[in-house]
Parts: C-alpha cells; sequence; structure tokens
C-alpha cells in the first residue's frame, strides 16, 4: 500500500497507532528502576514456538516470578512490530484477569473501549477495525492470569471471540487448553541472558554465581535472575536465598529511607488483606507500585507485595496472623517470604501437624534457618511421597537441593529390579538437581533398555550443559555410552529437543536427512522445538536437494521457525 492510499486508510493509519500505543505499553520491564528494554533482554523460553505454533488456545503456566505476564507481553510487542510493516498482520489485543469484571467481559464491538486505550487513540478507531481483525482470523488474544477469572464465564466469553487465537496465562492447566508450562532457565539460557544484560560482565557474572553457589531456584526464575544481576557487584558476595535477594534490592533502591520501606510494608500487608490500596502511593513507592483501575493502586509484581507484606508480618513476634493464612493458596509466597526472613522452626512444626509435608518442604528451601532435625524430618515424608510420584514432593525436594534425597534415589539405580531402577532414574530426572548427573550417566550401559530409555529421558529434563555430550554421543551410536541401539538413539533426539540447545542443531539435521526411518521424525519434532534461526538456511537447502521425506520435515520445521513471535 502506498503513502497516499494509506493516507486514506483509516483501519491502516489506527493499526500503525495501535501497534505504536503496544510497543510503549510493553516496553519496559517491570522492574523497579528498572529501565530496560524487553527486547533487548529477551531469552525464548525452551519449546516456546513449537509450543505455540498452529494451537488456537494455549495456556502457559508457571509458578510467580517464571515470566508469564513478560511472555505474553512480548507477544504482543513482536506482533506490534509486524503491525508496523505488514498489510495484514496478526493483531494482539492484551487483556489482565485483575481488570476483568466476569459480569461485563468485553465485547468485540467496544473494544476501543473495554481495552483501555486513551481518549484519542479510542477516537481514531474505525468502528470496523476490530470486528474485522476477528473476522480475518487475525486477532490474538492474550489474557494474564484467566485463572482469576471464573472458567464458565472464560468459556461463555471465548466462544464470543469466534477463531482468535487465544493465549494465556494461569498458575496451573485450564480445560480445553493446551498446557505450556515455562521450563525455567538453563546453563545457556542463563548465559544468553547475562549477556543481553551487560555483555562485557558476563564472565565475572557468571563466575560470581559459581563461587557463591547461588542455587537453581534462583537462577532459573526470570525474576529473580534479574534481580541477581542488578544486585551484583564485583568481589561482593551475591544472595543465595531469595528473600536476602529481595531485601538486597529494596535496600539498595530505597537506601535509608525508613519511610517509605514502613509505607511499603502496611500498603502491601493490606492489599494483601483485601483492602484496595489509593493511587496516592504510587508517587511514593520509589517504582516498587503503580497505577491500577478504579484509582487505586498496586505492586508492579505479586512478589514485591508478598516480600513487603512478610516484612510487615514479621515485625511481631506473634506467628498468628501468617498461621491463619497457612491453607490460604494466595498467601503462599508471603508464607516463604516469612520464612525466609528469620527463625522458621515453629512455621515448620506447624506444617508437619497439620499434614502439610509439601509446603514445609518449599518453606524449608525458603528459610533464613530451620533446625536440622525438622529439616530431616521434612525429607524423609518428602521423599516416601515423591517415590509415589507426589509432584509438589518432587518440587520441594528440588527447590531445597536436598542432596540426601538425590543420594537414596541414586541408590536404587543399582537395583536388581529394573522397575525400581526406572523409577528412581524418572524421580533423579524429575528433581533436575545436577548432583543427580553424576549417579545417571553411568547408567546409559544398564543392561535393560527400559531403563536406558529412562536414563536418557531423565538426563534431558537437566537443567546444566554437562549432559548434552553425552547425549550427543548416544544420538550418533558411539559405543562409548555403552549399550547403542536405534532405540537409545531416539531418546537421545528426543531428550537433545528437550534441552533445545544450538549445539545439537548439526546431528540432528544429519539425521533428519539420513537417520534411520525411526530416527528421522524424532529429529524433525527437536528441530521444530528448539526452532532456531541457525537452522533457515540448512533447512532451505534440505528443502530443495533432499529426498521427498526430508523436503517435507524441512518445509514443515520452516513453517514453526518462520512463524516465530
Amino acid at each position: 500500500m502506498n503513502f497516499f492510499a494509506e493516507l486514506l486508510d483509516s483501519s491502516v493509519r489506527f493499526q500503525k497507532q495501535y501497534a505504536k500505543y503496544l510497543l510503549n505499553r510493553f516496553q519496559f520491564l517491570p522492574c523497579p528502576n528498572g529501565r530496560r528494554t524487553l527486547d533487548a533482554l529477551w531469552v525464548e523460553p525452551r519449546g516456546q514456538t513449537a509450543a505455540l505454533a498452529n494451537t488456537p488456545r494455549v495456556v502457559i503456566t508457571g509458578a510467580a516470578g517464571t515470566g508469564k505476564t513478560t511472555t505474553l507481553a512480548y507477544l504482543a510487542i513482536a506482533n506490534a512490530h509486524a503491525m508496523l510493516t505488514e498489510p495484514k498482520p496478526s493483531v494482539p489485543i492484551f487483556f489482565s484477569g485483575r481488570d476483568l469484571v466476569p459480569q461485563a467481559l468485553p465485547r468485540i464491538t467496544n473494544l476501543s473501549r473495554d481495552l483501555g486505550l486513551s481518549n484519542e487513540l479510542a477516537a481514531q478507531c474505525p468502528r470496523i477495525f476490530f470486528p474485522d481483525v476477528f473476522n480475518s482470523q487475525r486477532a490474538i488474544v492474550l489474557i494474564d492470569d484467566a485463572d482469576l477469572i471464573p472458567f464458565d464465564q472464560l468459556q461463555i466469553w471465548l466462544n464470543e471471540l469466534k477463531a482468535a487465537r487465544v493465549i494465556v496465562s494461569a498458575q496451573s492447566p485450564l480445560a480445553d487448553f493446551v498446557e505450556y508450562a515455562l521450563p525455567g532457565f538453563r546453563d545457556n539460557d542463563i548465559e544468553r541472558f547475562a549477556r543481553n544484560w551487560e555483555s562485557e560482565t558476563v564472565d565475572p557474572f557468571m563466575a560470581a554465581l559459581k563461587t557463591n553457589n547461588v542455587p537453581r531456584l534462583l537462577t532459573t526464575n526470570p525474576m529473580s535472575l534479574t534481580l541477581l544481576a542488578k544486585v551484583w557487584k564485583l568481589d561482593q558476595p551475591l544472595p543465595t536465598h531469595r528473600a536476602d535477594l529481595f531485601e538486597a534490592y529494596a535496600r539498595g533502591l530505597l537506601g535509608e529511607s525508613e519511610e517509605t520501606l514502613k509505607m511499603l510494608e502496611g500498603v502491601a500487608l493490606a492489599i494483601q488483606r483485601g483492602r484496595p490500596a489509593t493511587n496516592e502511593f504510587v508517587s511514593k513507592s520509589r517504582g516498587f507500585m503503580r497505577l491500577a483501575k478504579n484509582r487505586t493502586a498496586e505492586f508492579t509484581h505479586d512478589l514485591w507485595q508478598a516480600f513487603f507484606a512478610a516484612r510487615a508480618l514479621r515485625e511481631s513476634t506473634d506467628i498468628t496472623p501468617i498461621v491463619e493464612h497457612l491453607a490460604d493458596a494466595n498467601w503462599r509466597e508471603v508464607i516463604l517470604f516469612y520464612a525466609g526472613l528469620g527463625d522458621a522452626d515453629e512455621l515448620v512444626e506447624r506444617l508437619i501437624r497439620r499434614g502439610n509435608i509439601g509446603l514445609a518442604g518449599h518453606v524449608s528451601a525458603h528459610a533464613c534457618d530451620v533446625r536440622s532435625d525438622l529439616r530431616e524430618s521434612v525429607t524423609q515424608e518428602l521423599m516416601a511421597s515423591a517415590w509415589d510420584g507426589k509432584a509438589d514432593a518432587i518440587a520441594a525436594l528440588s527447590a531445597m537441593q536436598n542432596e540426601v534425597a538425590v543420594d537414596s534415589f541414586a541408590a536404587k539405580l543399582k537395583d536388581k529390579d529394573p522397575a525400581t531402577r526406572i523409577r528412581a532414574a524418572q524421580v533423579l530426572g524429575n528433581l533436575r538437581l545436577d548432583r543427580g548427573i553424576e549417579y545417571l550417566l553411568p547408567q546409559l550401559r544398564d543392561v535393560n533398555p527400559d531403563v536406558r530409555d529412562q536414563v536418557v529421558a531423565a538426563l534431558g529434563h537437566s537443567r546444566t550443559d554437562r549432559v548434552i555430550e553425552p547425549l550427543l554421543v548416544a544420538l550418533r551410536g558411539d559405543s562409548r555410552v555403552g549399550v547403542v541401539d536405534t532405540r537409545m538413539r531416539v531418546a537421545a533426539a528426543q531428550a537433545l529437543g528437550e534441552i533445545a540447545s544450538d549445539k545439537a542443531l548439526p546431528a540432528l539435521l544429519v539425521e533428519l536427512q539420513i537417520g534411520e526411518p525411526e530416527l528421522r521424525p524424532v529429529a524433525a519434532e527437536s528441530l521444530k522445538r528448539i526452532s532456531s534461526p541457525l537452522l533457515v538456511k540448512p533447512l532451505a537447502g534440505i528443502a530443495q536437494t533432499g529426498d521427498d521425506q526430508a523436503r517435507q520435515y524441512a518445509n514443515e520445521i520452516l513453517q514453526v521457525v518462520d512463524g516465530q513471535r
């Protein structure tokens, strides 16, 4: 479309203004005093492109701070860039579940009003713009915190949005949505993030993470890794507990301003208890709060609210106010910060008496201090539950970095019963602790093929790059691994796709072209999951010169890679 035609087309003009609005709205990370652009710092979560490709409804899940909101914001930005250059691009439409009223959810015909656009921008919106976007199937509806909307109301609303793609975030899976669980950062993701943050200090920062034994609990979480990068200074120790990290960042930003600190504590606790805060607090908050709907204020992230609320509760010696909420999921992060800000013995004891061993384990992981006998008691109960397949028990042991559990499960890798060895490998893989790798690698030589498959799958769950080379050796069929057959090579290809490292691209591309029949489709799926720009050139060549099957796979993978936003 030429300049004059564009000038006369009100929809095209509004599209560009709407794109600029989105870019301005989501340009910066919601981090106090952190004016760093999302574009510059973005590290795409592993498997995201493949998970979102050609899937009409996706729910992005993960714990607080894992990047759910940031992922949706990046999708809005990426598509907004396309809106400035493409004639018929996809159009992102972003909602927050916090701002939606279930009984009066937005309608397509009123989106210019319901999206909260400025009066000036809303006035420029042609009445047909959003209806046309939906009718032409170009709408991408992004809903943050969708689980705050009653599911029956959400379903009715989504049915009215016609054939739009819908990508939402939630704490847990939603019916009728394909789940994409955010995987957290691995070694190469952490390095890429650090390079994006400050390329000149990558090596010393990475070294500081290792020398200070900063746990995966902090480095795999994008928000806490961001705070680590901001508080890090040469020749000074890094925090190794989340509460200490938030304390260091808050103190660095607030300085000696005790008045502001007390204000933030009081406001956070009031909001946590269900009382709204007026917008007058935003200007006094040093960036920890922002404007919300109906002239209220909110914290820039739920974790900051939880941190300051826990700080307020720690000022009293009475544990009753926190105990009252032990069964309330909305208070979980407050409880964990509370544990990290002081002695947690009584809190753990009460959770044990209540039979809430999973939360007791998470509290022990975050705690500033817990008696060794309490930690041992919690560990033993969690190990039994983890062996029975309880996901929260496994997550708690992982958060605790529990070496006792790793060593105990690893001992079962030597059991005579293959079923026991399989279960041990599965649990060790789900724990995702680096210590478990030393036990799993030798089991690649297990005489039982089912055990070997599970060991390879467990290695694929690892967050350390140390497993990549052994898996590549297995994929190549190298006898140094031990018993290698087609089945083992297929498992290795799947695991390399799970890890999603560019280091696996050459080997997987070879298998895509000349691999055994069982291996080629697995290599293709793993390449889709990796979705690296480095694939474009070699896949274009395969699409031209490969055999019929290779050409088909190459074109399918290119569609996924080219569809990245």
